[in-house]
């Protein structure tokens, strides 16, 4: 592979030597060997395209996906494991360590190890694949595991000037359209090119899970009260936000959205970078939660509705040689919005692999060095709800992020945890 990014591609590639990862870890019960993990990793890496490319960056400051001759193996990195905590560790070194070794892939695996227990850490690049592609890897390591005759079929490479339709990319009011969002954006990165980068160096997660019966109540009082979890689990967080002395809000988040539902070349199981971001304001407390929460999932759904990927990727065309300008803006800037929202949903793993059992599943969680980093992420592994809050302390400090997240937990029970009908007015 040899092909420029497009500017949504770009966006999540911050230079070289900025680490902007995802990463996915899942604890496992059962006895593991090296070479088997090499060999799995092996049969991965030949599957996705994505696996097989480093980045390099052009004249015009401009990153290219290159894939170099030759390219390594994916790296595999054994920690002992001393603790349940010991992957805490190990999940903020690979955070924090950039993919900037020549001739290396953009992913890695840490194997925290014992004898019986261990956990798996999916690392990626976010310039080459999302949760939803460190939870395809993390599938795809555990199959070879249990069976280690089985053959993974490789796929193209795909590129995004190829998604777009040749009816869209012909349509002459489409490229007006892209051509004067580039010249306002444009515009808009010169007037603030005087700003300086925010150095974030301080970062935190906090993760946290539901019981299976606090989680099975939740699921059976949202059903029962007709009330739509997703929008519900980001209304008690917009509340809690709200209510966070310390914390200056702009009262909108962001809820990511996974591109592939609008793009069905690009499947599942195939790597893939970037969501699609929706916008949300928090709404008016003047009536009572159910109404909220729906209210919220009308306008959620509306806007997935309007999303036209085709001509989203024709205008990442046009901006692509803003990138420069666009990512230092992204490092200097603090963003629009109070927090990103990530619902996953049901982690596609089985409970057992063979002779490998999956003991602990927890929710895939990016980082940014870039924009506004705080983020709720949330998902579901055999029936418990799992959670975590990430940021960094200049934007909200450590205090405050417990603030928000007991507030929100306190509002979801109040709201959506009692097994009885929902009769409050009101959020207060």
């Amino acid at each position: 592979m040899k092909r420029r990014t497009g500017f949504l591609e770009a966006s999540m590639y911050a230079g070289r030597d900025t680490p902007v990862n995802v990463l996915f870890p899942v604890k496992i019960e059962g006895e593991l060997e090296e070479t088997a993990l090499i060999n799995a990793l092996q049969k991965i890496q030949q599957k996705h395209p994505f696996l097989n490319v480093t980045m390099e960056t052009d004249g015009a400051g401009i990153p290219w996906y290159v894939t170099p001759d030759p390219i390594l193996p994916i790296p595999l990195r054994i920690a002992d494991r001393h603790s349940e905590e010991t992957w805490l560790d190990e999940a903020e070194t690979e955070w924090g360590t950039p993919f900037n070794q020549p001739n290396a892939p953009l992913a890695r695996l840490t194997w925290v190890r014992s004898e019986t227990v261990s956990e798996l850490l999916v690392v990626c690049h976010h310039c080459i694949g999302d949760a939803t592609s460190s939870m395809a890897i993390m599938r795809e390591l555990l199959e070879c595991l249990a069976d280690p005759a089985i053959e993974l079929q490789p796929y193209p490479s795909y590129s995004p000037e190829n998604l777009v339709p040749a009816a869209v990319r012909r349509n002459i009011l489409n490229r007006l359209a892209a051509r004067s969002i580039a010249g306002i954006t444009r515009l808009f990165l010169l007037a603030v090119s005087g700003m300086k980068e925010v150095v974030k160096d301080r970062f935190y997660t906090i993760r946290w899970k539901l019981s299976e019966e606090e989680t099975a109540t939740l699921l059976s009082v949202c059903k029962q009260e007709d009330i739509h979890l997703n929008t519900a689990l980001i209304l008690v967080f917009m509340r809690a936000f709200e209510r966070a002395a310390n914390v200056r809000t702009s009262g909108k988040m962001f809820a990511s959205v996974d591109m592939r539902r609008f793009l069905p070349e690009i499947h599942k199981d195939q790597m893939f970078p970037f969501p699609s971001m929706v916008g949300l304001d928090t709404p008016k407390d003047k009536t009572g939660f159910r109404e909220q929460a729906n209210a919220l999932k009308e306008r959620l759904h509306k806007q997935i509705a309007r999303t036209d990927a085709a001509r989203l990727l024709l205008f990442s065309e046009y901006l692509t040689p803003l990138y420069p300008r666009s990512i230092r803006y992204a490092k200097a800037g603090k963003g629009a919005h109070d927090f990103a929202f990530a619902n996953i949903g049901r982690i596609p793993l089985n409970e057992t692999y063979g002779s490998i059992a999956v003991a602990e599943v927890y929710c895939p969680l990016s980082r940014f060095p870039m924009g506004n980093p705080s983020k709720v992420s949330v998902s579901t592994f055999r029936g418990r709800m799992d959670f975590a809050f990430h940021s960094e302390e200049k934007y909200i400090a450590r205090q405050d992020a417990d603030f928000i997240i007991g507030t929100a937990m306190q509002l979801l029970r109040k709201h959506l945890m009692e097994p009885k009908p929902v009769t409050t007015q009101d959020l207060k």
